[in-house]
């Protein structure tokens, strides 16, 4: 199953509807592909970011920085999300795992 917008948001992403020029509606579509990825890599420092201050807020509460079963909740409720979607869970899943790993790292410097 489908995030209910996400034609609309691809649409919104290209700007127009597909056109008669291929050439074109590709360079439009990798055009959408680049915004994307800028705000994933701006998510993602945003996401280390907030680990921090959850390393923070962990070590003035004396809790122990890794907590193995709130890791797998994430990844988890991504997967379910990932299912909502329409988009393949295993492979959300492991991607999850990753960014769980990267924030983790940072937790820990």
């Amino acid at each position: 199953m489908r995030s209910p917008n996400a034609g609309s948001e691809l649409g919104s992403e290209l700007g127009s509807e597909p056109t008669s020029d291929p050439a074109r509606e590709l360079a439009d579509a990798r055009e959408a592909i680049e915004a994307v990825d800028a705000r994933i890599i701006d998510a993602l420092a945003q996401r280390v970011a907030l680990g921090r201050v959850v390393r923070a807020a962990k070590r003035r509460a004396g809790q122990p920085v890794v907590d193995p079963s709130r890791e797998a909740a994430v990844v988890a409720r991504a997967g379910a999300r990932a299912r909502a979607a329409g988009l393949p869970e295993d492979d959300v899943r492991a991607l999850y795992w990753q960014l769980v790993a990267m924030t983790r790292r940072a937790q820990l410097e």
